[in-house]
């Protein structure tokens, strides 16, 4: 008795031409203030600002907040960091902020670099770096400036609706801003400093 078609012939074996898509793993680092020490707050929010933008970006992981930001300061190496992480692409950075002085707008300079930590024993490379500077009315563009160029270096595709949401921007009041992470900065649960957590909260709104 013969076999039917489908009985005897074999599944295509499937294509191999079909890719799957690539997923960059990256930890943003605690980016360094270089300016005074109660700019903190700004230094902070910049780098979380930038760490959600690339999370929300399609082909990339991000490490969570709470373990890249064991590794403020560190002065281990960053294959270790990168190891330890389980990640491919590190971003570190520095900030200096400088207060508005004689009616000048308050600016930000910041440098980036991403890294890229390959297997072996080679030494990291500098995929992309630059310095960056801005009034605090243009900190988002900047913002989003960095997101961009980090995930073009590590050649993630960005769609038409993902260069979108990069250029989004949470409101064009800098002043808003401002107290928004002067509120976030705040951590301590006693009532005086919830108090003035909330205080800053209202003023942003």
């Amino acid at each position: 008795k013969s076999l039917s078609r489908d009985a005897a012939t074999p599944a295509p074996a499937p294509s191999s031409t079909a890719t799957v898509p690539v997923v960059q793993r990256l930890a943003v680092l605690p980016f360094e203030n270089l300016g005074r020490p109660e700019d903190a707050y700004v230094v902070d929010g910049l780098t979380d600002e930038i760490r959600s933008k690339l999370a929300g970006v399609p082909g990339v992981q991000v490490i969570a907040r709470s373990s890249s930001n064991q590794y403020r300061a560190t002065t281990k190496p960053l294959p270790d960091v990168a190891r330890e992480l389980g990640v491919r692409y590190v971003l570190t950075g520095t900030v200096r902020s400088e207060p508005s002085v004689a009616g000048r707008p308050s600016r930000v300079r910041v440098n980036p670099e991403l890294v890229e930590i390959t297997s072996g024993t080679a030494a990291p490379v500098s995929r992309w770096t630059n310095t960056l500077d801005a009034t605090m009315d243009d900190v988002f563009g900047m913002q989003a400036d960095i997101a961009g160029r980090v995930v073009g270096a590590m050649n993630v595709a960005l769609a038409g609706g993902t260069r979108t949401y990069l250029a989004e921007v949470p409101t064009h009041d800098p002043s808003a801003y401002d107290a928004y992470l002067r509120g976030k900065e705040i951590v301590k649960t006693d009532p005086v400093d919830l108090r003035r957590r909330l205080r800053y909260f209202r003023q942003a709104v």
